[in-house]
């Protein structure tokens, strides 16, 4: 599709033109011409880079989808909705400065548009043309604090028990080798459609000995109907749904002397054949928070709270969300912000609040070298044996190589420990020939030998002095800064980011940016019309 060079001036016939009058300076849809519009157009040339500038049938304006999007994801609209309110709603119409007059588009067009940012890597372009805005204002600095906190996002794909997941994922391979016409090719195809796409199965109603039988005969079809594919055409050996099926099935049974289905659950395996991206994981090591589907990380800004006035509304607007697996840590969650924000925006924090899951040894002192202070509490010390000293009743100087005992004794022996498989390095320190005679024994080891061995991270005495600062009070106000994350992530999920729009990681991702731009889009509204109204108070 091609497109054509924007024409910025104003029609005669602009809903601005003809009906301005109705919608006073505190309109939201006023303010979002204002002030949203302005920086959706900035990003122009970037979303014109995904056309063709002489070839095809003329495209929508970039930017007109650019904003739709954005107040869809703003008012939690579908595609038909938001498609149906660019055509009829007057506020729409002045928000995006259309004309009276104009007769909108199919609803694909959105799904379509969405495609086109994805193929062009600019899934991120609302959110960044947001950002870019609100630092033009002057309400986002590129250095200055913030607080990060992590939250779940729910699939689009509902749960299914292991035997209805191989069952899908069968029927889903069967499905693709009938519209490929390979389906005459299969000696048993009759059996397996009447099996697996013709036939459906009550669950409340099967016995447990039945669900086995059927487990077992799900997977010998699984395995046969694998044989019989990498045999055929890389067109259909290599399909999507093909090297999906191979990947269930070796995730869910095992192939020893017959064939069985495995005991447990691996992570990372796939949970529903419709989104094999969407993972389950739990909140805690108590499981007592459960989900399928992706984790998004957010960074706001924090600003100076003796500035704010009664009544005012936040001036903290979101610096970046990252979405990941569900599976994957809130570390490397903290690693992957920080990059994005540098490699994106060129931003970096001067302070980062964060929790306790996010504050480790080597996570202070990658803050160190990086030049930001991270600042959240420690995570507790590891569980030490009953009535025995833990980690945090030693004094470590991991630059000198020494540690002091609770009774007062300095470590004679200090080795560090290559751990190659999960990529670490310790510190083991040792009291050899002390612990024998100390009044302190029972309390420090229950060890057979009688000796106490203290294993710690390299930049374990980063993690003592935390917690020594967690006794200071000026130190803890200064940790409550954090805890306002906890309303920004709520404003995130209430507006439609707890479960996404979509199915894979890559729109998932979208999804989230854009979700991060309405909120950014929303409290930047809220702000201005706080500004105007105190003016004119005044």
């Amino acid at each position: 599709m091609s497109i054509e060079h924007g024409h910025l001036q104003g029609s005669l016939f602009g809903v601005v033109s003809l009906t301005g009058d109705l919608f006073d300076p505190l309109d939201r849809y006023r303010l979002f011409r204002e002030k949203i519009l302005p920086a959706l157009y900035a990003m122009r040339n970037e979303l014109c880079a995904l056309y063709c500038e002489s070839n095809g049938r003329p495209a929508i304006e970039p930017v007109i989808m650019a904003g739709v999007t954005l107040l869809q994801f703003m008012e939690k609209m579908p595609d038909a909705r938001a498609a149906e309110c660019a055509r009829l709603h007057l506020g729409w119409k002045y928000a995006l400065d259309l004309e009276l007059g104009y007769e909108g588009f199919h609803p694909t067009s959105l799904v379509k548009f969405r495609g086109r940012l994805l193929d062009g890597g600019v899934e991120r372009v609302g959110f960044d043309a947001l950002l870019d805005g609100l630092q033009a204002a002057g309400l986002v600095r590129k250095k200055s604090r913030q607080r990060l906190d992590s939250t779940h996002v729910l699939g689009l794909v509902s749960k299914m028990s292991r035997l209805e997941l191989t069952r899908e994922t069968i029927r889903l391979a069967l499905e693709f080798i009938q519209k490929s016409g390979y389906h005459n090719a299969l000696a048993n195809w009759t059996l397996m459609q009447e099996r697996y796409l013709d036939s459906q199965i009550h669950w409340g109603k099967v016995s447990e000995e039945s669900l086995k039988e059927r487990s077992a005969q799900a997977g010998q079809d699984a395995l046969g109907l694998i044989c019989w594919l990498r045999l055929q055409h890389s067109f259909v050996r290599d399909s999507e749904k093909s090297l999906l099926l191979e990947r269930v099935f070796l995730e869910q049974y095992e192939l020893a002397d017959c064939l069985v289905q495995q005991k447990i659950t691996h992570t990372g395996s796939v949970q529903n054949p419709h989104d094999p991206e969407a993972q389950w994981a739990s909140k805690d090591n108590a499981r007592t928070k459960t989900w399928v589907g992706y984790k998004a990380q957010i960074a706001e800004t924090v600003s100076d709270e003796d500035k704010r006035v009664e009544g005012m509304p936040t001036e903290q607007f979101i610096t970046e969300v990252v979405t990941t697996p569900a599976i994957t840590s809130d570390i490397e969650g903290l690693t992957r912000n920080l990059s994005a924000q540098s490699e994106k925006r060129d931003q970096q924090p001067t302070e980062l609040y964060v929790d306790a899951a996010y504050v480790t040894d080597d996570t202070l002192a990658d803050a160190k070298g990086v030049g930001y202070e991270l600042m959240g509490p420690p995570r507790p010390p590891g569980n030490a044996p009953k009535n025995a000293f833990s980690t945090e009743h030693f004094d470590v100087d991991c630059g000198h190589r020494k540690a002091v005992c609770p009774a007062g004794h300095e470590s004679r022996q200090c080795s560090l420990i290559h751990d190659h498989y999960n990529d670490n390095v310790f510190m083991r320190f040792e009291w050899a020939g002390l612990c024998n005679e100390c009044a302190s024994r029972a309390q420090c080891t229950q060890s057979r030998n009688g000796r106490r061995l203290l294993v710690v991270g390299i930049h374990h005495d980063l993690l003592q002095q935390r917690r020594k600062q967690m006794s200071d009070d000026a130190f803890k106000k200064k940790l409550r800064r954090r805890s306002a994350v906890e309303g920004t992530i709520s404003e995130f999920t209430r507006g439609g980011g707890r479960r996404t729009r979509y199915r894979g990681l890559a729109k998932t991702t979208m999804a989230n940016y854009f979700q991060g731009a309405a909120v950014n889009a929303g409290r930047w509204i809220r702000l201005v019309q706080w500004q105007l109204g105190q003016r004119n108070a005044a």
